[in-house]
């Protein structure tokens, strides 16, 4: 029985687990990092959406779009420099023009992951989504 608790197979197993256990959390905070990168796409692409709904029936307010998209961008603490509303050019659909407002929300995306982030140009991830609707 003594001999089973003091093999040397215990002390290497020890030391294997001491060595591969820093990869391991660093891969699982990568994961999260990815799972955050995934979920402020979705938020900016919802603000960004929100933000032409509201110009669809407010053309001209530019700025209640602007401010409708950094409402819908929750947790991101968007300001106005982050969000652009411009009106397009209008298209001519069945002889009619009618005219479509551009949306588009940016995000600078800065990961927790220790090592990551030097893999990036900047130490950042640039996202960036926009939404194009018709004004009715």
């Amino acid at each position: 029985m003594r001999k089973l608790f003091h093999s040397p197979q215990h002390g290497q197993s020890l030391v294997e687990f001491a060595l591969t256990i820093p990869i391991f959390i660093l891969m699982i905070v990568m994961i999260f990092d990815f799972g955050r990168v995934v979920y402020y796409y979705s938020t900016i692409h919802n603000a960004a959406r929100e933000g032409a709904r509201y110009g669809i029936i407010h053309p001209n307010d530019f700025l209640g779009m602007e401010n409708t998209a950094i409402k819908y961008a929750i947790g991101l603490g968007l300001t106005t420099s982050d969000v652009t509303a411009i009106p397009s050019a209008p298209e001519n659909v069945g002889g009619i023009a009618n005219p479509t407002i551009k949306v588009t929300v940016s995000y600078s995306f800065t990961p927790v992951t220790p090592l990551v982030s030097n893999f990036l140009p900047g130490g950042h991830l640039s996202l960036s989504s926009d939404a194009i609707m018709r004004t009715e």
